[in-house]
């Protein structure tokens, strides 16, 4: 696919690159910017290449989670943000992929996404409210299961570490060559030093902070 270049934007100014599946995305962004001569907006379905732009907005909702991770891979470095998010989503590749540096939400309001915009092109960030309250909760959670981390034994941080890889009691046990009931009295023990409520819960919490690998 070209990019798709608006033609009333000055041809000095910072070039702002859209990667979207979203033919009618590019429309709306026109329609958004229709009256801000301050940057270039292109549109592209994929980079080609290395990507050369002040900004890079990802369209999250237009590609499914392995496609927008490797697009997040291939900008690097860039300056980038993503749009036509859900919440959810967005927090999970915020947490993943911590130098994004802006999100808007599907029915982020025009003036709120120029303003954003803005920001964004002069080097700030632009994060939603109840986005940046659940990253410093998940902080603060982190930091504080640091502390107690090291209290955990191997086997347990190995157990958590399976458990967050989808792997059943019974599939711990076996790739382990351990009793189910060994596996349960791990966890259970585990959770205990963690604080956490749940396996789910006590294996992000080590997949965060350990990273022996498990064989």
């Amino acid at each position: 696919m070209k990019d798709d270049v608006v033609p009333a934007y000055q041809p000095n100014s910072p070039r702002v690159l859209l990667l979207s599946a979203s033919s009618s995305l590019n429309s709306t962004l026109r329609q958004h910017l229709y009256d801000c001569p301050d940057w270039t907006l292109s549109h592209a379905s994929a980079p080609r290449g290395e990507v050369e732009a002040a900004l890079v907005l990802l369209d999250v909702g237009s590609y499914d989670r392995d496609t927008n991770v490797h697009l997040l891979r291939q900008i690097g470095d860039m300056p980038v943000a993503l749009v036509n998010a859900q919440p959810d989503q967005a927090r999970r590749l915020v947490e993943t992929h911590p130098w994004i540096r802006g999100v808007f939400y599907r029915a982020t309001p025009r003036t709120i996404f120029v303003r954003g915009i803005r920001t964004l092109l002069t080097g700030g960030d632009w994060l939603p409210r109840e986005l940046m309250e659940a990253l410093l909760s998940r902080y603060r959670q982190l930091s504080s299961a640091n502390q107690v981390i090291d209290e955990l034994t191997l086997r347990e941080k190995q157990i958590l570490a399976l458990a967050g890889q989808g792997l059943s009691n019974a599939e711990i046990g076996e790739k382990l060559h351990l009793s189910i009931h060994t596996i349960k009295s791990h966890v259970h023990n585990a959770l205990r030093k963690l604080g956490a409520s749940n396996r789910a819960q006590g294996a992000s919490l080590v997949l965060a902070h350990v990273s022996e690998a498990v064989s």
